[in-house]
């Protein structure tokens, strides 16, 4: 059976703390500049891959200082990825945008490669956060278990 899941992810050139994230599956489109005050998000997104792969839940807050999104993972069964977008405007409930299931090839590894990517850019740390090499070897790790898992 075809897949009709079709995610990608992409991060550009950050700058003084923001980064411009991409994402889009299917018909769904979203564009925005993360801020990395409070917290990094692509850490929050990196350890949110670690955590889902291991079926615990894990959300990520893209903030836009106030506003934000919310990028919800879980494993509902195992080798099924579930990913739901919220946002939450300034000081009210959070919205219900978008919602997608699929393998760790379709919801798992497009934010895999994100990452990686992100940490090929040449900036400076006032720019954005550096993932550790540790941490981006975790990431490896990661991405070998999922190719090997589907």
């Amino acid at each position: 059976m075809a897949s009709t899941n079709c995610i990608r992810v992409s991060f550009e050139q950050p700058s003084h703390g923001w980064l411009p994230v991409k994402f889009s599956s299917n018909d769904f489109r979203l564009d925005i500049d993360a801020s990395d005050v409070p917290i990094n998000p692509v850490y929050l997104l990196y350890r949110a891959i670690l955590d889902v792969v291991d079926g615990i839940e894990a959300r990520v807050w893209w903030h836009l200082e106030p506003t934000g999104y919310y990028f919800d993972f879980s494993q509902p069964q195992s080798r099924l990825y579930c990913l739901v977008i919220k946002y939450q405007p300034n000081g009210r409930a959070q919205e219900f945008l978008y919602e997608t299931t699929g393998t760790a090839t379709e919801i798992i590894l497009p934010f895999c490669r994100a990452i990686k990517k992100l940490a090929s850019y040449e900036h400076e740390e006032h720019d954005w956060p550096k993932l550790e090499e540790k941490q981006l070897a975790s990431l490896d790790s990661i991405i070998k278990f999922l190719k090997n898992e589907t």
